[in-house]
């Protein structure tokens, strides 16, 4: 369901972004503190968020989705979860499922596998 409103993440969508906090990866901390007490809004039916951080302490991520999770939908296809960071503050909480077909449920936090993705090799300019 789409909202206009901000409003207080809801206990899944909170457990959701502690689970890809749950392990350490470059600007965690900063991303952690960001989002204590911060804001969301529906913007899509797979349950994305828009996250209006509470504060705006800088994170050094070394990409723009520094933390990635996946689990299985009730269907057996893999849903993902995906958090975005733009110009070092959290923006976005996306899921999305591999087939493209509506979300079914999105798994307890428990059962999503967190992954943080390799930071992309140096290029001309940085050697």
């Amino acid at each position: 369901m789409l909202s206009a409103e901000f409003r207080p993440p809801n206990l899944l969508e909170r457990a959701v972004l502690d689970r890809l906090l749950d392990e350490p990866f470059p600007g965690r901390d900063e991303i952690s503190e960001q989002l204590e007490g911060c804001s969301v809004q529906t913007i899509d039916e797979e349950g994305s968020v828009r996250l209006m951080p509470r504060k705006h302490i800088k994170a050094e991520v070394l990409q723009s989705v520094p933390t990635e999770a996946e689990a299985e939908d009730l269907d057996g296809m893999t849903i993902h979860a995906l958090l975005h960071v733009k110009e070092g503050v959290a923006n976005l909480l996306e899921f999305y499922k591999d087939d493209g077909s509506p979300i079914v449920q999105l798994p307890d936090p428990e059962k999503w596998r967190v992954m943080h993705l390799p930071a992309p090799p140096p290029g001309p300019a940085s050697r």
